[in-house]
């Protein structure tokens, strides 16, 4: 929780444990999981994971080491050496060479997607938008290798740490991640902005947090992050497993303080947008046709989403769509 001030820190720290009641599972149990969590676990998960850090001399082993030095060359040549070891176990032919060339770089993006760092077990990608915080010299290497390893070694962006948070919800949380570069190279990659993490929220959640309405960056950088979210299918009326949504908050919460009315009308724009818009756009995203490929409910026919294999928008929504769907 490096994001905010010692004393806010503590104040924050001092809420979560009065609430606690002990009841569920403790943190040495959940943190053996991956599955979703609500109630007391989820909050006990949460406050470990905000009050855990990746510390490099004490968390990377030598190939999180060879991350941190930033040189792109070592890296790409620690790439290719992965692949030639599979491919020297290979039973090749000059028939099967450019499927045996493929199994093994994808083996080798597999060694590399399957890594984890530190107590939050931090996937590759999150730890190089890490380390473009902890060492910003250093930053056109880390996107450079960031985009080598999409491209060329083609390893998946949605890895996830403990929390089941991925990369490019860390990337604009705000909390501290506040890097838009990265977060484009991270959707254009397949990201998703509305991907859940075990609590169930997405990044919005984190965003409309603001812990201190009179700092006029914070509001700002909530302010600018929400835009992005929303400017790229963010969808604020997707539930976590307590039933909570992000409009829930900025009913809750942010309407009632004069210093945020700003985000408020981010959110009245969007919602005017999404009802000009009516069912012609994904009913989860609010893209349209011109941006992806939409499909009727199967079952109701009314209501629209981008193709499955595309995203998972309908699955998303679908705790809040059943409750109305019907066959014609």
């Amino acid at each position: 929780m490096d994001y905010l001030d010692p004393a806010t820190r503590a104040g924050v720290m001092n809420v979560l444990r009065s609430v606690d009641t002990g009841e569920g599972r403790p943190i040495e149990d959940l943190i053996k999981t991956r599955e979703m969590l609500k109630g007391q676990e989820s909050q006990r998960l949460r406050t470990y994971c905000t009050t855990r850090a990746m510390v490099p001399n004490r968390d990377l082993d030598t190939y999180g080491m060879l991350l941190a030095t930033a040189d792109v060359i070592r890296v790409r040549e620690n790439f290719d050496t992965r692949v030639d070891r599979y491919l020297k176990i290979a039973s090749m032919s000059p028939e099967n060479l450019e499927a045996c060339k493929e199994a093994a770089r994808a083996a080798a993006a597999d060694e590399l997607y399957q890594m984890h760092w530190g107590p939050t077990r931090v996937p590759i990608y999150n730890l190089l938008g890490l380390f473009t915080i902890l060492y910003p010299p250093e930053r056109t290497s880390y996107i450079s290798i960031a985009k080598y390893l999409i491209k060329t070694a083609r390893v998946p962006v949605d890895g996830t740490d403990l929390s089941g948070t991925r990369a490019l919800s860390h990337c604009f949380s705000t909390k501290p991640g506040f890097d838009f570069e990265y977060a484009q190279i991270l959707y254009d990659a397949g990201g998703d902005v509305n991907s859940r993490n075990r609590y169930g929220s997405t990044v919005a959640q984190e965003i409309v947090q603001v812990y201190k309405p009179d700092d006029r960056g914070a509001v700002s950088r909530a302010h600018t992050a929400l835009y992005w979210f929303l400017q790229h299918g963010g969808n604020i009326d997707l539930a976590d497993e307590d039933g909570w949504t992000v409009r829930m908050t900025i009913t809750t919460s942010l309407r009632k303080i004069p210093a945020l009315r700003e985000i408020t009308k981010l959110v009245d724009a969007e919602d005017a947008r999404r009802k000009a818009l009516g069912d012609t756009c994904c009913a989860t995203c609010a893209r349209t046709g011109e941006s992806t490929t939409l499909a009727r409910c199967g079952k109701c026919k009314k209501v629209q989403y981008c193709l499955p294999g595309l995203r998972a928008c309908q699955a998303l929504d679908w705790p809040k769509h059943k409750k109305t769907c019907k066959k014609p």
